[in-house]
């Protein structure tokens, strides 16, 4: 029974919520001197996966179960369905007009696995004069201590992992760029190990790390350049292309020992105290299109300190963004004592990619005098299918500050 439900226990979600999201644009950068805070709520739900011919699976597949050298007792049918509401603190500061460092802080609000276990009879039993049912089956595991898994909720309050970024506009020093409408940047992001692992004792679990989120890399680059179809400053219409290399580095973690559930996760004995996953490693590219279609009034308020002319350099007061990122997904490495459980997960992770589509509404008040830019996103891996990948769906809503002290 240990080896077939090994499957419960590589469960993480993917959530693609990027802990720090610069302005609209790839190339946008804070003023210099300027401090903008950022809150967003995101909501994420995972209920599918896509396999390694891209077809529509579910996270788990379906489990069978035979009789010790026997007959088949039944089939396991998870339906996990799992949800992430992760409050991501963001700070921004322009050290220069064309250089902006940032730092995301994701809090966990709330985090819940349902396992969802249905079951499918199998073959007639002769010594219960009929076949398994899904009382016999649990019946026949508690009485060996393992209990049927349940609803898993945790992590509230728990910190992911911290993410530092740098972005500079390198652009600005070249005047080529700026007669063409064209702008480049490179931007820098890593990951502070704050997050935790899942509770290796717990068949459904989720973790916070960067690995168990599966949301980026350890660390990454991105080189980004946008073109305007007019100034940049007077131009609706950006369209901005992206690509990146992000690495996710090799981490240690401890090896269950089956405390809380004997038969489904006492691995300890053949695959070692502990074990190490290196995550493939994220390459990809991202294609933009900013709109705006409507820039608002600009009106004489203390923000332009009294004038129409400054206001109207301000952000547009409603701005559109539609962005499509392929990324290509490199191959999980598991290292333990034993190369037959390796497998079993990397197997899980093999070379793959994900398609997402995202779209937002930004609304900046700046323009009329309120230091206010509220936003809602929403962003889905399951209208083109992927493979090797998990399906998720996420809103977002936030809201950024500017501030400025000197």
């Amino acid at each position: 029974m240990v080896r077939r439900f090994s499957f419960l226990v590589p469960l993480v979600c993917t959530i693609l919520v990027r802990a720090i999201a610069f302005a609209a644009g790839f190339t946008e950068t804070v003023p210099k001197g300027v401090f903008l805070f950022e809150e967003t709520y995101n909501q994420a739900r995972l209920e599918e996966r896509f396999d390694n011919e891209g077809n529509e699976a579910p996270l788990i597949d379906p489990i069978e179960r035979f009789e010790p050298g026997g007959s088949k007792q039944g089939d396991i049918i998870p339906d996990v369905k799992v949800r992430y509401d992760i409050l991501i603190n963001q700070l921004q500061y322009g050290i220069l007009d064309n250089l902006t460092v940032a730092v995301g802080i994701p809090v966990v609000l709330n985090n819940t696995v349902k396992p969802d276990l249905g079951w499918v009879v199998g073959d007639y039993q002769w010594t219960l004069g009929r076949p398994y049912s899904e009382e016999d089956f649990w019946e026949w595991a508690e009485s060996m201590g393992q209990p049927k898994p349940g609803n898993w909720s945790g992590n509230k309050g728990d910190l992911c992992d911290m993410v530092l970024g740098m972005r500079y506009r390198f652009s600005d020093h070249f005047g080529w760029f700026d007669r063409y409408s064209l702008a480049c940047a490179v931007t820098v992001l890593g990951i502070l190990p704050t997050g935790d692992a899942p509770d290796p004792e717990e068949i459904v679990a989720a973790g916070t790390t960067a690995w168990d989120l599966h949301f980026q890399g350890d660390v990454g680059v991105h080189l980004s350049v946008d073109e305007f179809f007019m100034k940049r400053k007077e131009s609706r219409v950006t369209l901005g292309v992206d690509v990146f290399y992000e690495a996710l580095l090799p981490h240690e973690y401890e090896t269950p020992t089956g405390a809380k559930n004997p038969l489904l996760q006492n691995y300890r004995p053949y695959v070692g105290d502990t074990y190490t996953i290196d995550g493939g490693d994220f390459t990809g590219v991202s294609v933009q299109l900013d709109v705006v279609p409507w820039k608002g009034p600009a009106w004489a308020t203390w923000l332009s300190k009294g004038s129409r002319e400054r206001a109207a350099e301000l952000p547009p007061l409603i701005t559109l963004s539609f962005r499509y990122t392929y990324t290509h997904l490199g191959q999980s490495d598991w290292e333990s004592n034993s190369a037959i459980w390796d497998w079993d997960r990397e197997k899980l992770w093999r070379p793959g990619y994900k398609n997402i589509v995202q779209g937002r509404v930004l609304f900046s008040l700046l323009r009329i005098g309120v230091p206010l830019q509220p936003y809602v996103a929403y962003r889905t891996l399951t209208l083109i299918p992927g493979k090797n990948c998990r399906a998720s769906n996420v809103l977002a809503i936030g809201a950024s500050i500017p501030m400025k002290f000197w």
